[in-house]
């Protein structure tokens, strides 16, 4: 069977797409080179496919370089037209606008992270909301089978969209081995010395925008310094890079008074984060709705106690491994965060437990969950 992966998004740039994509296919590489070797790969790249990633992928696949920019362009003619000469059986769009327009010629896979632009369509630019409601309403003439990332994306996928319950499968995401507690002492100081980071601090990781529900979790922080319940040396990290509607974030943080207590260090590469999230004392994670949400399960697996929403998928993945609060309320967010910061053995409590709930969720599992998909429209 020749399988046919949207490559566009192999790209640490892509942010958790980006992740999910790269784990994912290095993962099914390995798990089929081991147990399915009757599957061939042809991934289907584009310019901003990354080389270094294509470089380091190890297994029996072809690549396939389409060279437009345009995801229009590449859905509409290149991706059909490249799926008809390479005789493709099952192509996966690994993300929702990869699919093809049209000239169905294969079967179709897709997954979808979650459907927050119908969701919170006011956290997106109105050009994002409309390109992602047309990538969605074509999955739901076009795919033969639905991947989502939680049961939450699930109930979200049937509901929006229409999509029969027995086509979407669930398939977690993983936690790679490299998010663990033990740090190299070299490693960490440089880390802490290129983003200039504070000796001690609450740490987030994520976009700089609305949905990450940032300005909550500053009012919160600055609440807890007005009445003296963190100690002022702790200071707050704000880590990402900078998106949409990002400015009422930092007209927050001189509102609150916080110029000298919060940090933003920016896009984090990818090999920096373990490190990152091993300083952190404590990580919050107060997004309004994620997919999947792997910054929390992450800091777990780093040994790190968690306080997270208790919205969409994040009471999935924390299984009882984190605090978990409501998202806007800011009173309860505060003293949750007091709760944990002031505690030793509730801190030891949840990292304890959060490494032993990041063990349960594995790329090697993801991938044969997956190759099952693929195996099933044969």
């Amino acid at each position: 069977m020749r399988i046919g992966l949207d490559g566009k998004v192999l790209t640490l740039r892509a942010g958790g797409t980006g992740r999910y994509a790269i784990n994912l296919t290095r993962a099914m590489l390995a798990v089929a080179a081991e147990h399915r070797r009757d599957l061939e790969f042809i991934i289907f790249t584009g310019p901003r496919t990354s080389r270094v990633v294509m470089d380091e992928l190890s297994g029996a696949c072809e690549e396939c370089y389409l060279g437009a920019k345009s995801s229009v362009l590449r859905s509409l003619a290149l991706v059909p037209v490249a799926l008809r000469r390479r005789r493709i059986d099952v192509f996966h769009g690994i993300d929702h606008i990869g699919i093809p327009l049209v000239g169905k010629t294969a079967k179709h896979v897709v997954t979808i992270h979650d459907v927050i632009p119908l969701i919170f369509p006011g956290a997106f630019t109105p050009r994002h909301r409309a390109v992602a409601r047309l990538g969605l309403a074509r999955v739901r003439r076009q795919a033969d089978r639905v991947i989502v990332p939680s049961h939450a994306v699930k109930r979200d996928v049937v509901r929006h969209l229409g999509i029969p319950e027995n086509l979407v499968t669930v398939t977690h995401h993983g936690c790679e081995p490299r998010f663990h507690p033990e740090a190299d002492p070299q490693s960490f100081r440089d880390v802490t010395v290129r983003y200039d980071l504070p000796p001690r601090y609450v740490l987030t990781v994520g976009t700089l925008e609305p949905r990450k529900n940032l300005t909550t979790l500053l009012q919160a922080f600055a609440r807890l310094r007005r009445a003296g319940e963190v100690d002022p040396g702790l200071r707050l990290v704000l880590a990402g890079a900078r998106g949409w509607l990002e400015e009422p974030i930092f007209r927050a943080v001189r509102s609150f008074g916080l110029q000298e207590a919060v940090c933003f260090p920016g896009f984090i590469e990818d090999d920096d984060l373990p490190d990152l999230y091993r300083g952190a004392e404590l990580f919050v994670f107060p997004s309004l709705y994620e997919g999947f949400g792997l910054p929390p399960l992450e800091a777990m697996a780093c040994g790190v106690p968690v306080v997270t929403s208790n919205t969409s998928s994040m009471p999935e993945v924390a299984g009882g491994a984190a605090m978990l609060v409501d998202p806007l309320d800011v009173d309860g967010m505060a003293e949750v965060i007091a709760r944990v910061l002031g505690d030793a053995a509730s801190r030891a409590r949840l990292r304890d437990a959060g490494i032993a709930r990041a063990r349960q969720f594995s790329w090697e599992t993801a991938a044969h969950q997956v190759l099952d998909t693929y195996a099933s429209l044969a």
